[in-house]
């Protein structure tokens, strides 16, 4: 029977709250960053596509900023929060990142300042992005009307472009899981399903933990929060990166209070091609890649990084301070990588910071399966016009982890240092809001 004592649905409640809360702030957050360029944009007609692509997106995000209900009210709210948010926002990140980079490109610390007002101001780009994509460099001062940021993507454009939820639910890695298997895509199993304070019942589900090394991760989370490795040392016991021993029954029961506040998922923990090792910490490394539908309505790979976990880190997430690395589509040559750049630590290199292993210039393995599958994967998917696919390369070819309906660019742009609005993402985008718009219109 499910536990219905009052603690745990208080639990439970505080749980659903705080993810409401934080979607709040993120989207909060998105119409506060882009209010200078919806203002910039404010007069201008609807955009088309005689447009460059860079400019339609832009155009598009002040467009729709001004529909939503209360357009202008909130646009009011965002700038009182603007003009408060942008002093502290260039003070944490001058203070973190300043003086390394004034002494690496000789910028100094006040053109850093004034760097960050210009392109808050002119170009919607908050000092977050200013330090990952490196515009205090001139080439990238020079290129800032072309980047595409997240209030823009991730907010009106891929908005427009998602399928009906009850056609499509690639954000329940439950339902996502089962729909490859059935559509003979190769894609890690869920295993378990905890949720409301139970182990829940699941399709091609175990009923005990199989003795085997497991991941533990929210059933619709992203960025690598809240993952967790637990490696099998034997005698129905598991240990996990923090040292932490259980037994099969002490983690099924942890993972059992925790459901109380989310559903967690139990996979199996996949392990990478053995090419691989002196590149990775022992966490799974993946390729991001992106695929959009084309003029044909075909998916087309456009955009491909390569993550590598480092520290103790057992997610190769690039929010979570992994590296991150652009791969030529063509022929999975890696080149220089950096982390997400909004810490002056890392920087770029073409060695491993821990083994010292070369990887400028290597070839990632099984890549023509690796795009291959990611394709194959969006044909599987009719409805969706972008995604984000994380794939794997274990000892026996390339198998999909997850999709990612609203792909952020900021990995793509910060590994390829340079923008993406001039590139086919940026084109396949326009496209495809342009022809979703006037089907909307209709």
């Amino acid at each position: 029977m499910p536990d219905t004592s009052l603690g745990n649905r208080i639990a439970a409640l505080k749980g659903a709250a705080w993810k409401a809360l934080l979607r709040f702030g993120e989207n909060f957050a998105y119409m506060v960053a882009g209010l200078p360029m919806a203002l910039r944009r404010m007069f201008r007609p609807r955009p088309t596509l005689a447009l460059p692509p860079a400019e339609y997106l832009h155009r598009y995000y002040a467009w729709s900023y001004w529909r939503l209900p209360f357009g202008v009210l909130k646009g009011l709210v965002a700038g009182l929060a603007w003009f408060l948010a942008l002093p502290i926002a260039i003070l944490i990140f001058t203070r973190r990142n300043s003086r390394a980079i004034a002494a690496r490109s000789g910028v100094s610390i006040t053109a850093q300042v004034l760097g960050q007002v210009e392109m808050a101001a002119r170009f919607a780009i908050a000092p977050f992005w200013y330090y990952m994509f490196e515009l205090y460099l001139p080439d990238r001062k020079k290129q800032a009307a072309l980047y595409l940021t997240a209030h823009e993507t991730i907010g009106p454009a891929y908005s427009l472009l998602q399928p009906p939820p009850q056609s499509d639910g690639m954000d329940d890695k439950i339902w996502f899981a089962e729909h490859c298997h059935e559509q003979g895509v190769r894609a890690v199993p869920v295993l378990m399903h905890f949720a409301r304070g139970e182990r829940q019942p699941l399709k091609g589900g175990s009923e005990i933990l199989p003795e085997g090394d497991l991941f533990v991760k929210p059933r619709s989370g992203s960025g690598g929060h809240r993952m967790e490795r637990w490696d099998f040392i034997g005698q129905s016991r598991y240990r996990n990166a923090h040292g932490e021993v259980l037994t099969a029954e002490e983690l099924m029961a942890k993972l059992t209070r925790q459901s109380l506040k989310d559903d967690f998922l139990v996979q199996p923990r996949l392990s990478n091609d053995p090419a691989l090792d002196d590149i990775s910490n022992g966490a799974l490394a993946t390729v991001r890649l992106l695929t959009c539908r084309n003029e044909a309505g075909l998916p087309e790979a456009t955009n491909a990084a390569f993550r590598m976990a480092i520290g103790n880190s057992v997610v190769d997430n690039f929010h979570q301070g992994g590296l991150a690395t652009a791969v030529d589509l063509n022929t999975g040559v890696i080149g220089i990588a950096s982390d997400i750049g909004i810490r002056p630590d890392v920087g770029w290199r073409d060695t491993h910071p821990v083994s010292g292993a070369l990887f400028k210039g290597r070839t990632l393995p099984h890549w023509d399966q690796v795009v291959a599958l990611a394709v194959k994967a969006h044909e599987a998917f009719p409805e969706r016009i972008v995604v984000g696919w994380d794939v794997a390369m274990l000892p026996d070819g390339a198998m999909i982890i997850e999709g990612n309906g609203k792909p952020d660019l900021d990995i793509h742009q910060r590994a390829e240092r340079g923008p993406a609005g001039q590139s086919r993402i940026a084109s396949l985008l326009a496209f495809n809001i342009e022809r979703a718009e006037q089907t909307r219109s209709r």
